[in-house]
């Protein structure tokens, strides 16, 4: 009677421990689904990203190509070089100051942190889960260098926008030194006022796809350098 008894404990213990072992696998695999869903949004996000950003980053070749055809020929090769270096010093100009002063932490009119994009942050996490110095741009899911490499090629082309304009009008050096100034400091600090939380954003100003932020910032300088 007692060996009966005993067996029925046993049995009954084993069926528990089954049960949840079962359970532990479901939630585990539930889990695992969640996040291979998780990481497959943020891998799809990050590829969107990159994608519109290498088709504005191949806007400076049309850019190129347009000014050159617009110029007289024994310009061609300085007008292309000019589009060509642009870009690359636009990307120092960026990622050593402009991209901090444009997204990091500060105050209402520039950002005072995340300087050589090396600021804490634990990107993709977003909104409430977000914990770094990039606040303003916590909202969007995937990783810091593919958020800089999308808000680089904009500044580029704000400052390429100048280069048609005052095309055979500039010395080569001149460019070099305002494209430095313009992608590392009056860029970003336009950006900051508008898409950074700085005070136009907080009066309600909206501009989603940078007709202030990077055709005007790049506009105006080119209308006062073609008319002087």
């Amino acid at each position: 009677m007692i060996t009966r008894v005993a067996r029925r404990k046993r049995l009954l213990l084993l069926t528990v421990l089954m049960g949840v072992a079962v359970c532990c696998t479901a939630f585990a695999q539930n889990s695992e689904v969640r996040i291979a869903s998780a990481d497959l949004k943020v891998a799809a996000d990050t590829m969107w990203v990159l994608v519109t950003a290498f088709l504005v980053f191949f806007m400076n070749a049309g850019f190129g190509c347009v000014e050159a055809g617009f110029c007289r020929a024994k310009n061609t090769v300085n007008i292309l070089g000019k589009n060509f270096v642009v870009f690359g010093l636009a990307s120092i100009a960026f990622w050593i100051a402009g991209f901090a002063i444009m997204f990091g932490d500060g105050n209402l009119f520039v950002g005072l942190k995340g300087w050589f994009l090396a600021g804490a942050d634990n990107s993709p996490a977003v909104d409430a889960a977000y914990q770094g110095v990039y606040s303003s741009i916590s909202w969007a899911g995937v990783p810091l260098l593919a958020k800089f490499f999308f808000q680089l090629v904009f500044a580029g082309t704000a400052a390429t926008i100048v280069s048609g304009c005052v095309a055979e009008r500039i010395h080569y050096r001149a460019y070099i030194v305002f494209t430095l100034v313009l992608a590392g400091l009056s860029y970003p600090i336009t950006g900051h006022w508008i898409w950074g939380g700085g005070w136009l954003a907080d009066l309600g100003f909206w501009d989603f796809a940078g007709s202030t932020v990077v055709h005007c910032v790049g506009g105006w300088p080119a209308w006062q350098g073609s008319s002087s």
